[in-house]
């Protein structure tokens, strides 16, 4: 990956524990003193947040930076006047993964401006954990957003002169996602699926169990779906796996893409309905997958 997707140093603005108001009533209850909640490292993973919807994603880790596993994590919304915009719950995709502390949601901006995450959870000894962390939400990125056209790209694939699937795909085993261009499914008025990233070189161990995922989404949606999987560099390999270096493929740039992994929903008249950063889970694809085919954008609803 480029820009290591995870786990990526961020300069908290601000980070301090903040009290548990469940464990606080309890013990009050009982007629004890709560545990003040322990601190933690909040470390938001997007490289881009935009205005609307958005998969949000962020790493926990203690002041050792050594991942943090706690349950009922849910993240404050705090806008840039202060006030709180609502809470979302976080699942944490560590089983799935290969125990990596990313938590991911959903959540919505209202305006452009900097936020700030009040993340809350229970440790694994049963003490709440908690920290913050401040992010900045613009009204564009790069890349390309929900609600935008996608390009009529026509990447390399198998079925071109010369091309063999080693040439367009990285992984071991590949996938089968090379046979049809973007060109092609718009053309057919026919819904997409993209994902971008090379499994076979990619540092942050996120692109291989994304590819694992996706097939097992293609099991439900390959018929109703044009699945294509697009490298970031062609041929892929590691000679292009540099700090800082720009992908070869021109069909990855036409995203405006930066890193990887990246996993786009594109509805029959060609306009992406959903997007995701680094790790995803089953269930977050089946939802845009569901949402894209009954014709929303952005697919899933806040209440998702």
């Amino acid at each position: 990956m480029r820009h290591g997707w995870l786990l990526v140093p961020v300069a908290l603005l601000a980070s301090s524990p903040l009290a548990s108001c469940g464990g606080t009533e309890t013990c009050a209850a009982a007629g004890c003193t709560a545990p003040a909640a322990q601190p933690l490292n909040v470390q938001p993973q997007n490289s881009t947040l935009l205005v609307g919807v958005n998969r949000i994603s962020i790493a926990l880790l203690d002041g050792r930076a050594t991942p943090v596993t706690a349950a009922n994590v849910s993240v404050q919304i705090v806008a840039p006047g202060g006030a709180s915009i609502g809470v979302r719950p976080l699942e944490d995709i560590a089983p799935v993964y290969g125990g990596i502390p990313v938590y991911v949601g959903i959540a919505t901006f209202p305006s452009a401006g900097q936020y700030n995450y009040v993340v809350t959870g229970t440790s694994s000894s049963g003490s709440p954990v908690s920290g913050n962390a401040y992010v900045t939400v613009a009204a564009r990125g790069p890349e390309l957003a929900v609600g935008m056209s996608v390009p009529a790209i026509a990447q390399k694939v198998v079925t071109d002169a010369g091309v063999t699937l080693s040439m367009v795909d990285s992984g071991v085993p590949p996938d089968t996602w090379h046979d049809v261009t973007v060109a092609h499914a718009l053309a057919a008025h026919r819904p997409m699926v993209l994902y971008f990233g090379e499994p076979g070189f990619c540092p942050s161990k996120t692109c291989g169990p994304t590819v694992a995922i996706l097939k097992q989404l293609c099991t439900q949606y390959c018929a109703q779906l044009s699945f294509q999987h697009i490298e970031d560099d062609i041929p892929p390999g590691p000679a292009f796996v540099q700090p800082n270096a720009l992908p070869n493929n021109p069909a990855f740039l036409a995203f405006g893409l930066r890193s990887d992994p990246w996993v786009y929903f594109v509805n029959s008249s060609g306009v992406v309905t959903d997007r995701f950063e680094g790790p995803v889970t089953l269930d977050q694809l089946t939802g845009a997958a569901a949402g894209t085919l009954a014709g929303h954008v952005p697919a899933v609803s806040l209440g998702a």
